[in-house]
This record gives C-alpha cells, structure tokens and sequence, in this order.
C-alpha cells in the first residue's frame, strides 16, 4: 500500500476533537447569558395600610390576563420579604412598573 507521509502538522483529529469539547462546554453558557441593558429598572412605591397583602396589592395593579402570582413572587423577590412574613402598615413595597 501507499505509505504516505504528512508534513510536520500530523492529522486534524486533536484539533477537531478539541474545538468540539469547546462547543459543547461553550454554548450552554452562552445560551443561558443574560443580556442587561443600560435602563435600569423601575419601580413604583406603594405604601402599606392596614389589612393590606401583597396579594391584595399586586391584584390591584395587575392588568387583565396578568399572572398574579407571578407578580407577587416577584414583588416579593425585590422587597426581600419571605413567604411568612407580615406587612407593616407604613412601610413601602416596591413593584415593578410596567
């Protein structure tokens, strides 16, 4: 048979071998990036009265079709407030504006 040679750079193999190890380690993470834009956010200040949840709140806001509990977890995410805990008249939520 043919016993053919190749210059200095050997075969391709390793190479191909290690840019498809990249791709398969890289594009999860650049699939899963996030994009932020230079508009911060904004947020409306709602002060607490008494009797009043976040539920009753957020219901109030929300517009037809919203997912109200979405809204509350989200509220509740950006006021740092748990599941159990108790508003105080006076005190001011952020919500998210639209």
């Amino acid at each position: 048979m043919y016993n053919r040679r190749r210059g200095q750079g050997g075969t391709l193999i390793p190479l191909i071998q290690v840019l498809s190890l990249v791709l398969v380690f890289a594009l999860p993470v650049v699939w899963g990036s996030k994009v932020f834009t230079s508009t911060p956010p904004r947020y409306a200040r709602v002060t607490v009265h008494p009797g009043d949840t976040v539920w009753g709140i957020v219901s109030r806001r929300a517009s037809r079709g919203d997912d109200v509990g979405e809204a509350v977890y989200r509220v509740s995410q950006i006021n740092h407030l748990s599941s159990d805990a108790r508003l105080e008249p006076g005190s001011v939520l952020l919500l998210p504006s639209p």
